[in-house]
């Protein structure tokens, strides 16, 4: 994969994760999991070319993956669903924030730091609707639910990072 024509290195990626992807889903695994794992194998150079010239695409076609969630919702199942996300929401945002603290504790941050570095995660629900992605419609309300529950966390982690001084995180799918 060393071409130093970056079409050529796009479509090398593309062609093995296409393969990959097929062979996972022969043997009933999914075809994301097998993507996931070319991207695990690359590394050194050809991981820092092929993440440059495939940024563009990842931003498009996580736009259009947004887009579909949200054609495939129904806006009034999201109602109903909002009490039991802003509950999963509140309990994995403790989790989140005392994650971040204890990380940033054993760094030797100090108190502030560790506050503003466990609130940054709060933002970070887009995995619910990978989640959804894959899942589909074989769950009952699972694709309402873990909408509302992006919504209300997209919603209160900017606003709580804020309150508490942190950084207010970007709500994007381009988190590394």
């Amino acid at each position: 994969m060393t071409h130093p024509d970056s079409e050529q290195l796009v479509l090398r990626v593309l062609g093995i994760t296409l393969m990959v992807a097929a062979l996972a889903e022969s043997v009933h695994a999914s075809a994301a999991v097998g993507a996931f794992l070319v991207g695990l194998t690359l590394t050194g150079e050809t991981a820092d070319r092929a993440r440059k010239v495939l940024t563009p695409l990842r931003d498009l076609f996580a736009a259009i993956f947004f887009l579909g969630i949200g054609l495939s919702i129904d806006p009034q199942q999201l109602v109903p669903m909002l009490p039991v996300a802003v509950a999963l929401a509140v309990v994995t945002s403790a989790t989140k924030v005392a994650t971040g603290m204890f990380a940033a504790r054993r760094e030797g941050v100090a108190r502030r730091g560790q506050l503003r570095a466990g609130t940054a995660l709060i933002a970070r629900g887009e995995f619910s609707l990978i989640i959804i992605g894959l899942v589909g419609s074989s769950i009952a309300g699972a694709a309402a639910l873990a909408t509302s529950y992006v919504f209300v966390v997209a919603i209160m982690g900017p606003v709580v990072a804020r309150l508490t001084g942190g950084p207010v995180p970007l709500v994007a799918v381009t988190s590394k």
